[in-house]
């Protein structure tokens, strides 16, 4: 399959395991992580697998969070009906900020006009939480759903198991978006742990999508197991070629540090 790239700089974060080092995209995390039943580009390859299913697109993506943290991926979902991404990212294990790596190939493709299904197989290599060099291979798969005026979808991370010591355990998500006229959307999605399913994250959003090449969004998400919550915000300037993405996320009532991302996204 030909893939072609489009450039774009993602936002990094941690799951909602303890020790987690596994990468939150900008798009999510400006939107407090609630775009599991959304229609994403390259975002798909770390929200929900499927959720490229219904895209036309070669792009180029790529995050910074800062000089050493950072995401690149590559999405092309139009030289054939099965569509295919590769992406890569490296951020800091908290605490220690030794780096860790990850690389993500994934396919997506529709069953029906409405709905779709994707897979993808990752490695992840570095630091583990007891600060011994690990691995772990594993795969996440998923679901979506797409009409008019709603999109939904699920997905299952680590399918395989994850990796304890990595930070990385079997994860559920579910999710749905509803729009107005293409123009304004809200978002709700919910992850948990699959073996308990107890929930162990929740996430609004919403997002205006102005005709003068203009996006802005927030979101809010609590995570009942630690009882943290967050603020968050994002801006894009839109072209049909290039956009450039700003996000923020704000700690709630904690003395964690604002968390800043910028990225850019090429089309061809």
């Amino acid at each position: 399959m030909k893939i072609c790239l489009v450039f774009a700089l993602s936002m990094l974060g941690t799951s909602a395991f303890a020790g987690s080092t596994d990468f939150v995209p900008l798009q999510q995390r400006a939107q407090g992580q609630s775009l599991t039943g959304a229609s994403l580009m390259n975002d798909s390859l770390f929200s929900n697998p499927a959720a490229s299913a219904f895209t036309n697109v070669y792009a180029l993506d790529g995050t910074f969070l800062s000089p050493k943290q950072f995401s690149v991926s590559v999405l092309d979902t139009k030289t054939s009906s099965m569509g295919g991404a590769l992406g890569y990212y490296r951020v800091e294990r908290p605490g220690s900020g030794a780096p860790v790596q990850g690389a993500r190939l994934g396919m997506a493709g529709r069953l029906s006009e409405n709905f779709g299904i994707g897979a993808l197989g990752k490695v992840v290599w570095g630091p583990d939480t007891t600060g011994a060099n690990n691995r772990y291979y594993d795969m996440d798969i998923g679901m979506t759903g797409q009409f008019d005026f709603l999109t939904f979808g699920a997905s299952v991370a680590n399918v395989l198991g994850g990796n304890g010591a990595m930070g990385e355990a079997r994860e559920y998500a579910l999710g749905a978006r509803v729009n107005w006229e293409q123009t304004v959307f809200f978002s709700a999605a919910m992850n948990g742990d699959f073996n308990s399913l107890r929930p162990t994250q929740f996430g609004l959003g919403a997002e205006y999508v102005s005709p003068y090449y203009f996006a802005i969004k927030g979101g809010f998400r609590y995570q009942p197991v630690t009882r943290l919550s967050y603020w968050s915000t994002g801006v894009s300037i839109l072209s049909p070629k290039l956009s450039l993405h700003y996000a923020l996320e704000i700690p709630n009532g904690t003395s964690a540090s604002l968390e800043h991302s910028v990225g850019t996204t090429f089309l061809f």
